[in-house]
């Protein structure tokens, strides 16, 4: 298999030096790998239903970090697309080094901001955020870009804890890792601790956005909220083929 093709596309900045993610990403991975809960099962049901998903569909998963679904979901389904992306290199390597081990010809990996997405991802039909909206700046904006590039039609997922001590584990446990491998100290971009969401606040994250069907669930570990974007709604303009990004294929 070809070596996978380093490109990135950037929403107009690059990855912090100073974040966590790229000095503990590794750890980070490992989390995602043996602490974080898999909702693969009900991510399948709730953006395709018992049928599966279309051949030809393309799923986009925000903050992929390591490329958990997107990988996933490529294995189980070889009939769609899917594209991780991230602003962490660290963790897009590791993405790409787990497809390319899955032996994946139908996942990517980009690197974008994902309050900002380029224009070279166009439209999708699915999207997966998964503990996304715990690290990132402003929730709004990401909220609004993933409305603008679904397709009219399509539906995203949403999880979100709800618990901040259990949460908090992984984001203290990159600090100490951090400041026992430095000799000096560093001000990493990321806060020391997280902020969960109350359901209203994640009620009104999602509800801010125009969408013709949501439905909300809630554990006693997750929320989540299935997003169904209206037909109505006219499409992300089309992308000129000579701005497309060549695929970053592991």
């Amino acid at each position: 298999m070809a070596e996978p093709v380093s490109t990135d596309i950037v929403g107009g900045c690059c990855p912090p030096s100073d974040s966590l993610f790229e000095r503990c990403g590794w750890f980070y991975a490992l989390c995602r790998e043996h602490l974080f809960h898999d909702h693969s099962p009900e991510i399948a049901d709730g953006l395709w239903g018992g049928e599966g998903p279309p051949a030809g569909t393309h799923l986009l998963e925000l903050g992929c970090g390591p490329g958990f679904y997107a990988c996933r979901f490529a294995e189980n389904y070889p009939h769609i697309r899917t594209t991780g992306i991230d602003l962490s290199k660290a963790l897009l390597t590791r993405a790409r080094t787990r497809a390319a081990a899955m032996k994946l010809q139908n996942c990517s990996f980009h690197q974008a901001d994902v309050h900002q997405l380029p224009a070279t991802v166009g439209t999708v039909d699915s999207i997966v955020v998964s503990r996304l909206f715990l690290v990132v700046p402003n929730r709004d904006d990401v909220m609004r870009e993933i409305f603008r590039v679904l397709r009219p039609g399509g539906k995203c997922f949403v999880a979100e804890p709800v618990q901040s001590a259990r949460t908090q584990f992984p984001l203290s446990a990159m600090w100490l890792l951090a400041k026992l491998s430095s000799f000096t100290k560093v001000p990493y971009v990321e806060p020391h601790r997280v902020t969960t969401m109350t359901e209203a606040e994640f009620g009104g994250l999602v509800q801010a956005q125009p969408w013709q069907d949501i439905v909300f669930r809630r554990d006693g570990r997750y929320q989540f909220a299935v997003c169904t974007k209206p037909a109505g709604v006219e499409e992300v303009s089309a992308v000129n083929t000579a701005d497309l990004l060549e695929p970053c294929i592991a």
